[in-house]
């Protein structure tokens, strides 16, 4: 079973001098103080001020500074120009700290030394790069704005015990960086135990976090069951890497939405089997909007030599773009076919596995001199079946 905040976390925040633990702007009791909004002329004066720096100093739009004028106000430039003196230093760019103020303006307000640079040097001695913390941080200010002591080292702690290694936590926080800021013990940790008494095991259920974190939060416990419920039917395996996509995508959707989806498979010619055939070699499938599904569909059932088969045994292709992959390669296959290079029975399945660059070589560079079309097939200017 997974442990939650290892020792050697709690040790290394230990020993730092000071330990901030204000929580993000709109909790700081403190602000109460230093924000109270000004009255009669004073209130114009300082929303005047306050509107000056956010555009001069802060780089924000006049409407962006306007919109945070309303409810927040500057009485002294003191701490934020430290504020954006550190941010500046530490590599963030013009665009993101006006981004950032934008999003958090009570930034301005924080001692830089004494509340962001413990964040940013615990989250450095843990693995964060100089450029994935401009990147976590630019997109999610709030993790400066929360307690370090608080939020952030338990929220580490946490996703320590279920991720393994720092560099697949660091992975995930950049696709989701509000995990670091969030209670994850209190809105995760029932769902893992559930998981983990109906005999998943803790590799799945660290992949499903690792590729879904949202589900874990967003989606109710009843939602787990029914899900399990459901896999279970389709002789879905816990241990296998397709249960933990198929149970990512059956908490993505509701009920209204998959039966949605399944009927619009259904009314392309596909049969119940056919659908939760492919949906078990693909579960991704069912993740399409519903206008990517039509148009996949309506590609595949209309061009010679694909058709239905090759949704039911080929579903990832699917997943593909149309415009950028399918569409493209399937021309340049049908060039060199029609010119008597290639046979009919080509594989799209096998075509699309290929990296850009092997297609390239092998499919339009090799006969371009010889087969001209096949470039201009490539570049979308030869589309057959339209």
């Amino acid at each position: 079973m997974f442990g939650f905040i290892p020792k050697n976390i709690v040790q290394l925040v230990r020993r730092r001098v000071v330990i901030e633990t204000h929580s993000c702007f709109f909790q700081n009791p403190c602000l109460k103080s230093i924000s109270t909004t000004p009255k009669g002329k004073e209130t114009s004066k300082a929303s005047d001020f306050t509107v000056s720096y956010l555009e001069n100093s802060c780089g924000l739009s006049s409407d962006s500074a306007l919109r945070v004028s309303k409810w927040f106000h500057l009485k002294t430039t003191d701490k934020p120009d430290s504020i954006l003196l550190f941010l500046k230093k530490h590599g963030f760019t013009a665009t993101q700290i006006a981004n950032m103020i934008s999003s958090r303006p009570g930034l301005l307000y924080f001692n830089p030394d004494r509340t962001l640079k413990p964040k940013m040097d615990f989250l450095r001695d843990v693995g964060f790069s100089i450029p994935d913390l401009i990147f976590l941080l630019s997109k999610n200010p709030c993790i400066l704005t929360s307690s370090l002591g608080n939020q952030i080292v338990p929220a580490y702690g946490f996703l320590k015990s279920i991720l393994g290694t720092d560099e697949v936590i660091i992975s995930t926080a950049k696709r989701a960086p509000w995990l670091l800021h969030t209670d994850l013990h209190k809105r995760m940790g029932s769902k893992i135990e559930f998981l983990q008494d109906h005999g998943v095991p803790d590799s799945i259920i660290s992949a499903v976090i690792k590729h879904q974190p949202r589900c874990f939060l967003n989606v109710h416990l009843d939602r787990f069951t029914e899900a399990l419920v459901k896999l279970e039917a389709m002789d879905f395996r816990p241990s296998t890497s397709s249960f933990y996509m198929a149970f990512g995508t059956l908490l993505s959707l509701n009920k209204s939405l998959w039966e949605e989806k399944f009927e619009l498979y259904r009314s392309f010619g596909l049969s119940e089997d056919d659908i939760l055939s492919a949906f078990k070699k693909r579960p991704q499938i069912m993740e399409l909007s519903k206008d990517k599904m039509r148009r996949m569909m309506d590609f595949f059932l209309k061009e010679p030599g694909l058709g239905l088969p090759v949704v039911v045994n080929c579903p990832h292709l699917l997943v593909h773009s149309l415009e950028k992959m399918i569409i493209p390669r399937w021309s340049v296959i049908r060039v060199l076919t029609s010119h008597g290079i290639l046979n009919k029975d080509v594989n799209l399945h096998t075509i699309c596995k290929l990296k850009e660059e092997k297609f390239l070589e092998r499919y339009v560079i090799k006969y371009q001199e010889k087969v001209p079309q096949v470039l201009q097939a490539y570049q979308g200017k030869i589309v057959f079946g339209d």
